[in-house]
């Protein structure tokens, strides 16, 4: 099969075709093949291609026919912002910047975007491409290679995973947020059952036991205050642990979510009433917000893709103005080189890249899907990718300023207040917002910036599994809004175990299993089953095609590389070193979970993976049935064969990837063929 870049598309006029078309019928036989249908003016001769005539015809209403009772963005701002607001998550601020500066500052900027140019980007352009070429959702995407079409299931299952547990995570937030509002600030203060507490950390308050400490023959050191002053007299080692929290730290694990003490099961306790309506209350917004599909969806995301910049900017010019500001920088992007030199830096650049971009979620798809045929997917691929690196960046100068002038208030290092993740977001970064005058301004910005960053995640999984339901069962679609609620309560209920007091242990298996590595295995199961098993070319041509672009696209070159080696061959890589350096998930600091919470672990990674073999053989099964005469080879070819729903989604009847472009003449585009085609649709 032939590809749109092979020759250009006006390389015949109307006229020359015919004559230069061995066999072609005469004016009179090929007329009698045709029946008007309405009248247009003819087809511009200097284009002379079917692609640029009856292809992309507009309707009488001068829209070109992709609309459908699917659906469509109302404009290009709306698609753009919601997947800006899916990829800059909660990762972008509580993790991105902490790996920078674990990882060798702007060293680890440099890997993570080599690494965005090999992989982010190309993926996320080829996803794109897909839905918006054909106008189907994650599962039904897959018309272009049947075989695989249990990778858009499991995208459909890790989305619903994430759902449940990411809203967990939104629920605190709000707790965080509504906390914010009272006179005295919570996290500030001790409160009587909290043992061995104090409400910040000072110069008079020395560390009681911190670091792993040598002490030589007969000396005195003050070093820890567990030996202070005392006279050793043998050469001994102390692994010091601290003997006190900061308030900041027991408020989130004794007042928030109220912690068990072990994975047990007797551990889980009843769900915790507070975090109950929060989570009841993050749901409701986020199913007014979905009610009506992309249609609602796409103009909240005006608000909620657009404020997390306007606090970043407000926290990063406040954060700049404190005295220390500049050490918490430093540590931030001065580069230490040899970093790149270790695979773990570029480990975890990859991983960060990876699942920022929210690459083989299904959402981009979904998303996609609901595109315009002519949108410039390549123009938006790029920019929203940028956007991602530039919000980590500036997410990065947030933190580190607010670190470096907590650091010096309380007279130590930026690396004795740095933290990841929940440490960042729920310890850290609220003790450094008391130091910010009136600190419940501050608060209250930073987590409703924060539940904002992830509602627009939110929409984008809740969206993946809604649409590829009514795109497997379109009657649905008139439900919506039905289904839209149903699915909300649903959810609701499986994410009550999230908060009980044992639910943050839920939390990280669902996360550690349901969607870190399930993700990388789908990642490498889809890039290969679209530029190997589909073709690189015919994909690259769609593509073409899809742009009006009359040849290759500049630097397709680039795309080839990365869309066929660079690509699969790094996320292999990936999955492979993840896998030889695996440890399971562990609480408390460096406690492994026990051998049952793993065995859940796999259960579910096995549950999110199964639909890609269990899909794979029964789809072999049907072939070899429908199919029995044909041999293994003949076999395979037909099911890895292209079915009728993939085509153009601009209202063509074919996929210019399945048309030799030697056969492509021009005809009046006010004509279409009856049985049997003429000689140019014998595709």
């Amino acid at each position: 099969m032939s590809y749109p870049g092979k020759k250009s598309y006006d390389l015949w006029s109307p006229g020359q075709k015919d004559k230069e078309e061995d066999g072609s019928p005469d004016n009179a036989a090929y007329l009698q093949w045709f029946k008007p249908e309405r009248d247009i003016t003819t087809a511009d001769v200097s284009q002379g291609c079917l692609a640029r005539n009856d292809e992309r015809q507009p309707d009488g209403d001068g829209k070109q026919g992709e609309e459908s009772e699917r659906g469509n963005w109302d404009n290009k701002a709306e698609f753009v912002l919601s997947c800006i607001g899916m990829s800059v998550g909660l990762g972008n601020v509580w993790r991105f910047p902490y790996l920078a500066y674990e990882n060798g500052g702007a060293a680890f900027l440099i890997a993570y975007l080599v690494l965005q140019l090999l992989v982010g980007k190309p993926l996320y352009l080829m996803e794109l491409v897909m839905a918006q070429y054909s106008n189907l959702g994650p599962t039904k995407v897959w018309a272009l290679n049947p075989l695989a079409k249990g990778v858009g299931i499991s995208m459909c299952i890790i989305s619903l995973v994430v759902a449940i547990y990411y809203n967990v995570i939104m629920a605190y937030t709000l707790f965080y947020f509504f906390s914010s509002m009272q006179k005295t600030l919570p996290w500030t203060v001790c409160q009587d059952h909290w043992e061995n507490c104090i409400t910040e950390r000072t110069r008079a308050q020395p560390d009681p036991c911190t670091d792993n400490v040598t002490l030589y023959l007969n000396m005195t050191t003050p070093e820890c205050e567990c030996v202070a002053n005392t006279t050793i007299n043998d050469l001994q080692s102390f692994n010091c642990t601290p003997a006190y929290k900061t308030s900041t730290e027991l408020f989130f694990y004794k007042d928030v979510i109220e912690i068990s003490e072990g994975v047990e099961p007797g551990n889980m306790g009843a769900p915790l009433w507070r975090l109950a309506l929060c989570l009841l209350l993050s749901w409701i917004v986020v199913v007014l917000c979905l009610i009506k599909g992309i249609k609602s969806s796409g103009k909240v995301v005006y608000f909620t893709a657009t404020f997390p910049y306007v606090i970043l900017i407000i926290l990063l010019i406040r954060g700049s103005l404190l005295d220390g500001a500049i050490d918490g920088v430093k540590f931030f992007i001065i580069p230490d080189w040899d970093k790149l030199l270790e695979i773990d830096v570029w480990v975890a650049a990859a991983g960060q890249m990876f699942f920022s971009l929210s690459v083989s979620f299904g959402g981009i798809i979904m998303f996609g899907s609901y595109n315009k045929f002519d949108n410039n997917v390549y123009g938006d691929a790029l920019l929203i990718s940028i956007m991602d690196l530039v919000t980590s960046v500036i997410a990065g100068f947030v933190v580190f300023t607010t670190f470096g002038g907590m650091a010096k208030t309380i007279g130590t290092t930026v690396d004795k207040v740095a933290k990841s993740g929940y440490g960042l977001a729920f310890v850290a970064y609220p003790e450094a917002l008391t130091n910010l005058p009136p600190p419940q301004l501050w608060s209250v910005l930073f987590f409703f910036m924060l539940f904002t960053l992830g509602l627009d995640s939110e929409f984008g999984l809740m969206e993946t599994i809604l649409t590829c339901i009514q795109d497997e069962a379109p009657k649905l679609r008139k439900y919506k809004s039905q289904m839209c609620l149903g699915f909300g309560v649903v959810c609701y209920f499986l994410a009550l175990p999230c908060v009980c007091p044992g639910g943050d242990y839920v939390v990280t298996l669902m996360d550690h299993y349901g969607a870190d590595f399930s993700v990388l295995i789908l990642a490498c199961f889809e890039v290969i089953s679209v530029m190997w098993v589909y073709g690189v070319m015919r994909f690259l041509g769609d593509m073409t095609y899809m742009l009006g672009q009359p040849s290759r696209p500049i630097g397709w070159p680039y795309w080839v590389f990365t869309w066929a080696f660079a690509a699969p061959i790094i996320i292999a890589m990936l999955f492979l070193y993840r896998m030889i350096q695996y440890n399971p998930p562990t609480y408390d600091k460096d406690v492994p979970f026990p051998l049952f919470a793993q065995a859940i672990g796999w259960t579910l990674l096995c549950i999110v993976l199964c639909p890609v073999p269990l899909w794979a053989i029964f789809h072999a099964v049907r072939t070899f049935r429908k199919h029995p005469g044909l041999s293994i080879g003949e076999t395979f070819s037909k099911m890895i064969e292209p079915t009728k729903e993939w085509k153009p989604s601009n209202g063509s009847t074919r996929s210019i990837s399945e048309i030799s472009l030697d056969k492509i003449g021009v005809d009046n585009p006010a004509m279409t063929a009856s049985d049997p085609a003429p000689y140019y649709n014998n595709v």
